[in-house]
């Protein structure tokens, strides 16, 4: 594993998934095989596959402060969104060594308790709109959002606690230890990470589960499907979201080199039948979901694609 320690111009960039996206880390030493942020690699100087690197950006905490309060000056109407974890997971193994993650959770529990006029003094007359609490919102100029493959989130519970709102998703793609396993061979098994979700849960942060991708052949039967949401929905969840398997040629390699037998025809009559395969798993996610009572985000219209 080649590790790097970096430093960031800035911590906070224009996301697709929320208005921002913070990433601690670049690269991921979980080395999930259909994972779609490998493309991240062609950024990296040193040529190493995918898992095998990754850069700690050590200043981003400093740099979150910067971005924070410049993001809090230009806030107006709906609180913008911080999403942690967009192609990286702010929790791999490495996080145990820097925290970087923690102090990054450290600068943001400040910036959202400080009085606006404490925390960010300004030249120009402010408009009162930020000043004044939103009483139907703890937190009212910052949704935070965190999305991980790892039980060392527990860790920071405290700081996350002090975060009013924020959220927590676990990505689960089975409840196979063996499954996980295969596919995701750094991260967490998968029983630790429902473990973690029960306890987020019940330390009252609001938690949900994204079950993506579905991995071909292992999640994407009836019996199959309904066995991982009854999982999450005994681990406290109430909110999933479901993604397909994206077959980028790299992720389809890769699932290829470590899949079963069954896994791999599957993955083929997918891509060679992808309307067929992606109506008849959006039809079996919802009929799960809504007999578990699970409020489901399916993943976009794709199956005309």
């Amino acid at each position: 594993m080649m590790v790097r320690k970096v430093l960031c111009k800035s911590a906070l960039v224009k996301s697709g998934i929320a208005d921002h996206a913070l990433n601690p880390y670049t690269g991921c030493a979980h080395g999930c095989v259909y994972c779609y942020a490998s493309f991240m690699g062609r950024f990296a100087p040193h040529g190493r596959p995918w898992g095998r690197w990754v850069d700690v950006k050590v200043n981003v905490a400093d740099t979150l402060r910067r971005d924070l309060q410049h993001l809090r000056r230009r806030a107006k109407g709906s609180p913008p969104e911080v999403f942690i974890s967009s192609v990286t997971d702010a929790y791999q193994p490495l996080e145990r060594t820097f925290r970087v993650t923690r102090a990054c959770l450290e600068v943001i529990a400040t910036a959202v308790n400080e009085p606006a006029q404490q925390a960010l003094p300004l030249l120009t007359r402010p408009d009162a709109s930020l000043l004044e609490p939103d009483a139907s919102r703890p937190n009212s100029w910052l949704r935070v959002s965190i999305l991980t493959k790892s039980d060392l989130v527990l860790r920071d519970l405290d700081v996350l606690q002090d975060i009013p709102g924020v959220e927590v998703g676990m990505t689960i793609t089975t409840a196979d230890d063996a499954v996980s396993k295969r596919y995701e061979p750094g991260a967490p098994p998968a029983t630790r990470r429902l473990a973690a979700l029960r306890r987020l849960a019940d330390a009252g942060i609001s938690t949900w589960a994204f079950i993506s991708p579905v991995l071909p052949y292992h999640a994407d039967s009836r019996p199959a499907v309904r066995s991982i949401l009854t999982a999450v929905r005994d681990a406290g969840v109430v909110r999933v979201m479901v993604d397909r398997f994206n077959p980028y040629p790299a992720s389809v390699s890769r699932f290829l080199k470590v899949a079963s037998a069954e896994a791999a025809e599957t993955l083929r009559e997918y891509i060679a039948s992808p309307r067929e395969y992606l109506d008849r798993l959006r039809a079996t996610v919802a009929e799960a979901a809504a007999g578990l009572g699970l409020a489901a985000k399916l993943f976009s219209e794709t199956a005309s694609s």
